[in-house]
């Protein structure tokens, strides 16, 4: 091709080919908007601090929810017995 030998041109050409790619990819690369960076800005930030202030909370009281609810069955086991007993007759003591 164009007086140059085939066993030559065609590898040069498609090594040049190779070249032109990866530098229109770069060019291209740089032209893109940037991603935003991982960092919060300070309004993002201060919303995660609060969210998660929140949820402190509410596993606080899930906590005493939980603490509540056995103190209520605690408390029905103890009035149940104490009805049997009364229907039964059984002295109190």
């Amino acid at each position: 091709m164009f007086g140059i030998p085939g066993e030559i041109f065609w590898p040069t050409a498609a090594f040049g080919t190779i070249i032109l790619t990866v530098f229109a990819g770069v060019a291209l690369l740089r032209l893109l908007p940037h991603h935003k960076s991982r960092a919060l800005d300070r309004p993002d930030r201060e919303a995660l601090e609060d969210l998660q202030a929140r949820v402190g909370q509410l596993e606080q009281l899930q906590e005493r929810m939980s603490q509540l609810e056995e103190r209520v069955d605690f408390a029905e086991r103890i009035l149940t017995k104490q009805r049997e007993g009364e229907r039964l007759g059984l002295p109190k003591g």
